[in-house]
């Protein structure tokens, strides 16, 4: 774009320096919408410079080669300051696209994915299941009588234990498992190409890291168990709502059990 100001402005510089480096300081103009730094800057406006000065050199006086350069680096410092707000406001932009992605997404207190992306990871890991014949677990997770910590030691002690329990669940799972906050205090994991034998092991070592748990607050240690409830996928499964269903029953089979252990739904 520079460089086409370039030729039209060394055609009208008959007319003058001045009236013929406006060519170029109209591309300028558009430079900031198209250079992403400094460095970029420097080599979108280097080229079509040195162009017009040798242009410029073989056809008009100094005193008209000085005005003309003086012009030509007023307007370069105008595009480049033009760039640096356009670049400001583009990160803004991205920062703030980023952040409603996020906060879409994921839970604002543990920092773990929220309901709704799970919903949509649920839904996929059921269809590609259904699709290549691969196992698939879903585990249903509560935590034993959270309302009496919150009532005992205040809801913020409640809300450090939730935090707790979130990251101690996410380091017993693999990269590939998917793992989010289903509402309260339940959670709720996604365990693709899965055997139910392998998920029974996987939810016992998540309830002996919980118990194990201890969070300080300011005038007790607290600890808290959970109970869970899985279901692997079955022919009979509709949808993964129908699955879903099943670990959620068995998850209250576990609490009808007495808590802190793991049960399966048939």
């Amino acid at each position: 774009m520079l460089s086409s100001g370039v030729i039209l402005a060394t055609a009208q510089l008959d007319g003058g320096l001045v009236e013929g480096v406006g060519g170029i300081v109209l591309g300028l103009f558009l430079v900031p919408f198209i250079a992403n730094g400094a460095s970029h800057f420097a080599i979108t406006v280097t080229p079509p410079a040195l162009l017009f000065i040798l242009c410029s050199v073989a056809q008009c006086t100094l005193p008209e080669l000085a005005r003309g350069l003086l012009l030509y680096g007023s307007a370069v410092v105008v595009a480049f300051m033009q760039m640096r707000i356009a670049i400001a406001i583009r990160f803004h932009a991205l920062t703030i696209e980023r952040k409603l992605i996020r906060d879409a997404t994921h839970d604002t207190l543990t920092g773990i994915h929220n309901r709704g992306w799970l919903a949509q990871q649920a839904a996929l890991a059921f269809s590609a299941a259904r699709r290549y014949r691969t196992e698939l677990v879903f585990v249903m997770l509560d935590i034993d009588f959270f309302k009496r910590v919150n009532d005992t030691h205040g809801h913020q002690v409640g809300d450090e234990v939730l935090k707790a329990v979130a990251r101690t669940i996410q380091g017993t799972l693999r990269e590939s498992d998917h793992f989010g906050r289903f509402g309260g205090e339940e959670f709720f994991c996604i365990l693709p190409h899965t055997s139910k034998e392998t998920a029974m092991q996987c939810a016992e070592r998540i309830r002996q890291a919980v118990a194990a748990l201890e969070v300080q607050s300011a005038d007790a240690v607290v600890t808290v168990t959970i109970s869970i409830g899985l279901a692997a996928m079955m022919d009979a499964d509709g949808s993964w709502e129908d699955q879903l269903k099943r670990s959620d029953e068995a998850l209250y089979l576990a609490k009808q059990s007495g808590r802190n252990c793991v049960r399966l739904s048939d």
